[in-house]
């Protein structure tokens, strides 16, 4: 059975090498004659066995889902929160990420520090595909202004490393407008906050990485496990401590669910195989995942 691999994530780095890949590798975005196994970009790929590709929620991560993104991920799934559960790591990813050489988030972060002791919510960019998933641009705004309504002088706005332009400056006039602060700053802002409420980014796994609670707005990933409090599109004044299962959660992913992307080609090549031939909820392996292949980012 054929695989067929996306163009997009080759052309920004993945595979560097295309004439090196095997003979049952299609480059494309067709599916050809006969039976194929197919990677999505950024979602499944209707009319074959397929597994769903996304960037995150590491330094260099990328990850494989065997159902679809976001709210359609497994991990929202009772099979997949049972497995979440039961999961006992070799070692913590706490460990793996703050004892290593890279950032210690999906994206680098200013060297700006704050201290806050009230509600953070991290900002996503209004056109994430995350959001748009299951909303528009519009309810974004809407959900970062009443939001800022509510909460009012307790509320800080982290700025995506994105936020800029006339993004930004629309959602400073929010947060000017009820007197909220809203910067670019470091993980600091959330080491003493009340909680960090976000739509449904996956800032959620900075927070899971350092104990600290997350209520999420929105559907998307986590919003079916213990791992978040889902509000159902409410604001909360009191987040239930859910940190434990935030650990647990940051466990799974960083060595059940993600991979890195900076792994050989040789590395990659075995392990689509290995998901083309698989029937697991998640398939990744210890010789696969993210845990085990972070040192190919720090050379």
């Amino acid at each position: 059975m054929k695989i067929l691999f996306p163009i997009y994530p080759v052309k920004s780095k993945v595979i560097k090498h295309l004439d090196n890949l095997p003979d049952d590798f299609v480059i494309g975005a067709g599916l050809p004659e006969g039976r194929c196994f197919a990677i999505g970009w950024g979602g499944s790929v209707h009319g074959a066995k397929s597994v769903a590709m996304e960037t995150g929620f590491f330094w260099d991560g990328m990850h494989l889902d065997t159902m679809g993104l976001y709210k359609q991920s497994s991990l929202n799934t009772v099979k997949g929160v049972e497995q979440v559960l039961k999961f006992r790591a070799p070692r913590s990813a706490t460990d793996l990420v703050f004892g290593s050489k890279l950032p210690h988030s999906k994206y680098r972060q200013t060297k700006y520090n704050v201290n806050w002791d009230g509600v953070v919510l991290a900002l996503q960019n209004p056109g994430d595909r995350s959001i748009l998933c299951g909303a528009s641009p519009e309810d974004y705004y809407d959900f970062v202004y009443n939001a800022c309504r509510i909460y009012n002088k307790r509320l800080f706005l982290k700025c995506h490393p994105w936020n800029s332009g006339e993004v930004f400056e629309r959602l400073k006039s929010y947060s000017d407008e009820f007197g909220c602060r809203i910067e670019k700053c470091n993980h600091t802002v959330i080491s003493k906050c009340k909680f960090v409420l976000v739509w449904n980014s996956t800032f959620a796994v900075d927070c899971f990485l350092r104990g600290v609670r997350v209520a999420q707005f929105a559907p998307g990933y986590f919003y079916q496990t213990p791992a978040v409090t889902y509000t159902e599109g409410r604001y909360p004044n009191h987040v239930p401590d859910t940190t434990d299962d935030g650990y647990r959660m940051a466990d799974f992913l960083i060595w059940k669910y993600c991979f890195n992307i900076a792994m050989p080609q040789e590395k990659w090549v075995d392990m689509l195989r290995h998901f083309r031939d698989s029937s697991k909820l998640f398939p990744m392996t210890e010789d696969f995942c993210y845990a085990n292949n972070i040192h190919w980012s720090e050379k």
